[in-house]
């Protein structure tokens, strides 16, 4: 159980949060606010869950000396990823404000 939780974590709180939803939707007469606010809640899970799959791809907690090199490369190497896929978005975004601020103009 600990194996299957550790290698599809999404899949396990996805599932808690659609019990979670069916029982609002069937016993207790859920209105869109609490939807909203469930929904809120997973996102919020979610990224708790990513951030922690991040933290051990870096290897936070751990400081063998013979790894630590590795890890900074590997850090160094995420951390440009990082920024080339933050300058495509912003490219991205740049250009479809330009579009808006053209179908604006005519």
């Amino acid at each position: 159980m600990k194996k299957f939780l550790a290698e599809h974590p999404y899949t396990v709180t996805s599932g808690v949060f659609i019990v979670l939803i069916a029982f609002g939707f069937l016993f207790l007469d859920w209105r869109r606010d609490e939807y909203a606010f469930a929904l809120l809640l997973y996102f919020i899970v979610t990224l708790g869950i990513r951030l922690d799959d991040i933290s051990r791809q870096i290897g936070i907690g751990h400081n063998h000396p013979a790894t630590l090199a590795e890890k900074n490369d590997r850090i160094i190497n995420l951390m440009q990823q990082i920024q080339r896929n933050l300058n495509e978005t912003n490219a991205r975004l740049a250009d479809i404000q330009a579009a808006i601020d053209n179908r604006e103009d005519t």
